[in-house]
């Protein structure tokens, strides 16, 4: 700490000494000399930290001194017979046996005056939480543990990096800002800003992500140093990539339809066509750990007719649907002339989750009408099996060769593992209602979406990481 913070620490005492007037006050100052501080434990901003406690009338109260110290509150004594707090861009003005603060200019109240004991004056935490904004949690064990990290807020798309940092997009009137999160504790820092990048796509080696723009072309940023190049200025338009399982290449969906299935190496920018069976509308591609495997859905347009009699400025037309539900196709490239396989015909909605790594069997959520969406899974040889369907399931998705689900469970919701080779499910964890999103990857903890926020699983606590 600089010799100027120590000395505005310090006077903080002294400022709300002098604050305190009348003779009632002064003797109510008097009889708590005798009162001892004991130390309490917190941990805060993931660092333990010995606070000095009183306890007056049932009422535990801290040390703002020592408070303030931990959380790096700036003090200074102001012309009011008190003192003014700056932290995160914020002003905080109180006084000593005052239950008003003032927040930037805004009057509010505390729940407990500020105390004076020993000359020391004294905060209840639950106050000086409110006051700075901060976050607290309380676990198993009775450990208090406090956040004053700014974090991302209101992000629209979180993913993970790595097993300890989080990729958060924000989406704002100037564009997107894609941002690195510190998994433990939701401190963060710019990745890239753009207007006109598709979402960023890691590599599984978690080192580099991949972006496309609307001229085509293809970016790779390094994560570590934050430095984009250009892989190919194509112009083609891509609306899908997947990285290959060795990060040495990109697979990409071709066209404004999706018609093509195309592969991008780095190293040379080459571009070839893997396959074009001049079939629109292709989505949700799924590439095998060796790189011969395709699994993809097709969704063909809706029947439009009009009628010849009405004139053609009435715009009187009638869309028939029928046929138009998603359908799982297979690929093999590692087939001489092969063509795609359609593994499903069925008329329930599906939404993909994606592939085995072996290629050997693809995953959706069927959901139809008045009956629960369940997890099925399709084979080659387009046996179908459904591995959840006692459970309305919310939402599937995949890491490495694991399935995640979140079940609605009644009164909570739950949280399973499903093996991708055997099928075999486990259930995890129980989550509140109010989830919305899974968020997880292959050798990362669990996270989750509740009320916009993000939450990450440590050690069995839930842990917010962004706002």
């Amino acid at each position: 700490m600089s010799i100027k913070k120590t000395i505005v620490v310090t006077a903080l005492a002294t400022a709300l000494s002098v604050s305190i007037v009348g003779a009632a006050a002064a003797a109510q100052t008097q009889m708590k000399q005798a009162i001892g501080t004991q130390q309490s434990s917190l941990s805060i901003n993931d660092a333990m930290a010995s606070i000095r406690s009183v306890t007056l009338n049932g009422i535990t109260y801290m040390s703002i001194r020592d408070l303030g110290n931990a959380v790096g509150v700036y003090f200074e004594v102001n012309d009011k017979g008190g003192v003014s707090a700056f932290f995160q861009g914020h002003t905080i003005e109180l006084r000593g046996l005052s239950k008003e603060i003032v927040v930037d200019g805004a009057a509010r109240e505390l729940q407990y005056a500020v105390e004076n004991v020993n000359n020391m004056y004294f905060i209840t935490l639950s106050d000086f939480i409110s006051a700075i904004g901060a976050e607290s949690t309380l676990d198993g064990a009775g450990q208090v543990s406090l956040s004053t990290v700014q974090k991302v807020k209101d992000p629209s798309r979180v993913i993970w990096l790595n097993a300890s940092s989080l990729l958060a997009s924000v989406i704002e009137e100037e564009g997107r800002f894609d941002y690195i999160v510190d998994a433990k504790t939701g401190q963060f820092t710019e990745l890239l800003t753009t207007t006109d990048a598709s979402d960023l796509v890691v590599a599984p080696n978690g080192q580099t992500a991949a972006y496309s723009v609307e001229s085509g072309a293809v970016y790779v940023i390094d994560l570590a140093s934050k430095q984009s190049k250009a892989v190919t200025y194509d112009g083609s338009i891509k609306p899908e990539l997947v990285w290959s399982a060795d990060s040495s290449a990109i697979y990409f969906l071709q066209g404004d339809k999706g018609s093509v299935i195309a592969k991008l190496n780095l190293s040379d920018g080459k571009i070839s066509k893997v396959l074009e069976d001049k079939v629109d509308y292709k989505a949700n591609l799924s590439v095998s750990a060796d790189g011969s495997q395709f699994h993809y859905t097709v969704i063909k347009p809706g029947a439009v007719t009009a009628d010849s009699s009405k004139p053609v400025d009435q715009d009187d037309v009638a869309i028939d649907l029928t046929g138009t539900e998603p359908q799982v196709y297979r690929f093999d490239a590692s087939i001489k002339d092969g063509k795609p396989e359609k593994l499903t015909a069925t008329t329930d909605d599906k939404v993909f989750v994606g592939a085995a790594a072996d290629g050997s069997k693809a995953f959706y959520v069927s959901a139809e009408d008045n009956k629960l969406a369940s997890l099925v899974s399709v084979a080659k040889d387009k046996t179908i099996a459904k591995l959840i369907e006692d459970k309305d399931v919310l939402q599937a998705v995949m890491a490495g060769n694991k399935i995640y689900v979140l079940a609605d469970g009644g009164s909570s919701e739950i949280v399973y593992e499903i093996d991708a080779a055997t099928g075999q499910k486990k259930e995890l964890s129980t989550v509140p209602n109010s989830v919305t999103e899974l968020i997880v990857a292959a050798g990362a903890p669990i996270a989750i979406v509740s009320d916009g926020q993000v939450s990450v699983d440590n050690n069995g606590q839930w842990k917010k990481v962004t706002q």
